[in-house]
């Protein structure tokens, strides 16, 4: 039986030695010179570079020919219906009879949205003090941002920010004012525009944004940029185009923010109508030239 076993050893030994792919030999040649080991594959992988997840506000300004002063509004309340309110708005500076009606427009107009949004804490209150149930403090913000101003228009945006109960953080709405001072009203968009403008906003505003920014949800997207009315009423005249204001939850969720486009003139020609002011925007030139941020 031993001398079996000493056998198949010897056997097995020596196919080793003959095959030198098995066992210990594998990484040695026969006259135990050191083997040269195979190369490594690399895989080359090319990084595409990655689109934004979150909106961003058009980072430009535009000269303006007025100077404009803020005048503020603060109010805190504390009861059962806690609340707490601020309202910026702008005034132009100048002795001309159609800026300082604008003026007074502007200052009626946001004091009436003040007044309106306390009179439904204060209707609120007494029943809550009934039912001795304390609710959130609620909140509401105004601000402006102002884009662009000459002797024929004013134009700016109001944006409401609210914190109201139910809600888990505070939700951003958007009024856009585009202030003819020959007319002394804000312009409506049928004044500027002619039947198909709403297509060419919204077939602009898919190109633009899907190659700007990552797009979470098709549909949703889809929705907020369909070619209706609803979808395109916050727009303002820069002298570059017509700037675009996507409001909160519009295209996509709250985290993925309010995105802002410019349509160019050029793109809007077929759609403008003929005016004195729209004559001026088909030279974008003649409404001033725009400079970068300070």
């Amino acid at each position: 039986m031993h001398s079996m076993l000493r056998a198949c050893r010897l056997c097995f030994l020596s196919i080793l030695v003959s095959n030198p792919s098995c066992g210990s030999h594998r990484t040695q040649s026969l006259n135990n010179e050191p083997a040269k080991a195979s190369p490594t594959p690399q895989v080359l992988t090319q990084i595409t570079p990655q689109k934004p997840v979150q909106a961003r506000s058009i980072d430009k300004e535009w000269k303006n020919g007025f100077t404009f002063k803020t005048h503020s509004i603060s109010e805190k309340h504390d009861g059962y219906c806690p609340y707490e309110l601020s309202a910026e708005y702008p005034e132009a500076v100048s002795d001309n009879i159609a800026v300082k009606r604008f003026n007074r427009w502007i200052k009626k107009r946001v004091r009436g949205d003040v007044a309106r949004f306390r009179r439904l804490e204060v209707r609120a209150e007494p029943r809550a003090q009934r039912e001795r149930r304390r609710s959130i403090t609620e909140g509401l913000e105004i601000t402006f941002v102002l884009y662009y101003s000459d002797t024929r228009l004013i134009s700016f945006r109001l944006t409401h920010r609210v914190m109201a109960a139910g809600q888990m953080h505070p939700i951003n709405y958007y009024e856009t004012i585009n202030y003819e001072l020959r007319r002394q009203r804000p312009l409506r968009a049928l004044d500027l525009f002619r039947r198909g403008y709403l297509k060419v906003f919204s077939e602009y505003s898919r190109r633009w944004l899907t190659e700007t920014y990552q797009i979470p949800n098709e549909n949703w997207f889809i929705e907020g940029t369909a070619p209706r009315i609803r979808n395109y009423h916050n727009w303002n005249i820069v002298p570059d185009g017509i700037l675009i204001s996507f409001e909160d939850y519009q295209v996509s969720s709250h985290s993925f923010g309010q995105p802002e486009l410019i349509v160019p003139y050029h793109k809007l020609l077929k759609v403008l109508r003929r005016s004195p002011l729209t004559r001026r925007l088909r030279r974008p030139q003649t409404l001033g030239r725009p400079v970068q941020p300070s």
